[in-house]
């Protein structure tokens, strides 16, 4: 799926795959350099209290502000969006 599809998908299906994509990103411990990013975005997004409705226009909005996103993997915008969203400590 392009981030474009994305865009285009119903709304409660599009909200379940943002999620999903992150939750995955966020979720799925590994043991790699990635925790501390990981438990960051955890707690930005819950301190944020992002739930679906503003997670979903959070990352649509992104994607519509950033064309350049549209032919590329929905997975790849959404992590971007949320990137955006939640900047590095210290960034």
């Amino acid at each position: 799926m392009t981030a474009a599809d994305l865009l285009a998908a119903e709304k409660r299906f599009a909200t379940g795959y943002i999620f999903g994509a992150i939750e995955y990103q966020v979720g799925i411990p590994v043991n790699d350099n990635f925790a501390k990013r990981r438990e960051e975005i955890r707690k930005c997004l819950l301190d944020g209290k992002f739930m679906s409705d503003a997670l979903y226009t959070k990352v649509t909005t992104f994607i519509r502000r950033h064309p350049g996103t549209l032919p590329n993997s929905a997975i790849g915008a959404i992590l971007q969006a949320v990137n955006d969203i939640c900047p590095e400590a210290g960034r």
